[in-house]
């Protein structure tokens, strides 16, 4: 079968290929650590993230701020809510949505997982010296920049 499918695009040079493949592997192995000692999702654990660093979001905010579909936004907000580390409210401005912000017990889950993910990340790191680290950072802002100008996303 001579095809000939020039240009050839060789996946394990090629970057979107990559990153992608970098990150679900990346992803996967540190969803351990939240699935398997504290029983919750990569949904669960980015709202849990997302809501300590904006204490109080609609979850049409939370979407925004992860990346994730509204439909994965709802379904992890209502297990986050099922296991109480949720407080919910009424928006002022809008009676169909809902602010939603951690409880106390919300708090006591995301520090103690967020406390094993940064010593996760420290041990995926530890072999780059501080100007590698600052390098690798670098280039993902920049890459990230370069997504947004030039796909609008």
């Amino acid at each position: 079968m001579g095809n000939d499918c020039s240009p050839k695009v060789k996946l394990k040079n090629f970057i979107p290929y990559r990153l992608n493949n970098l990150a679900e592997r990346v992803s996967l192995a540190l969803s351990r650590i939240y699935s398997d000692q504290f029983g919750i999702s990569v949904a669960e654990w980015r709202i849990l993230a997302t809501l300590a660093e904006y204490p109080e979001l609609l979850a049409k905010e939370i979407g925004l701020q992860t990346h994730m579909d509204k439909v994965k936004v709802s379904r992890a907000v209502s297990a986050l809510d099922k296991k109480g580390c949720l407080v919910r409210q009424k928006d002022d401005s809008d009676s169909r949505a809902i602010r939603l912000a951690l409880n106390d017990q919300g708090v006591k889950l995301y520090k103690e997982i967020a406390k094993k993910a940064l010593e996760w990340e420290k041990a995926l790191l530890m072999e780059l010296d501080g100007q590698q680290q600052e390098a690798l950072y670098n280039l993902l802002n920049h890459l990230d920049r370069r997504v947004t100008s030039i796909t609008k996303i």
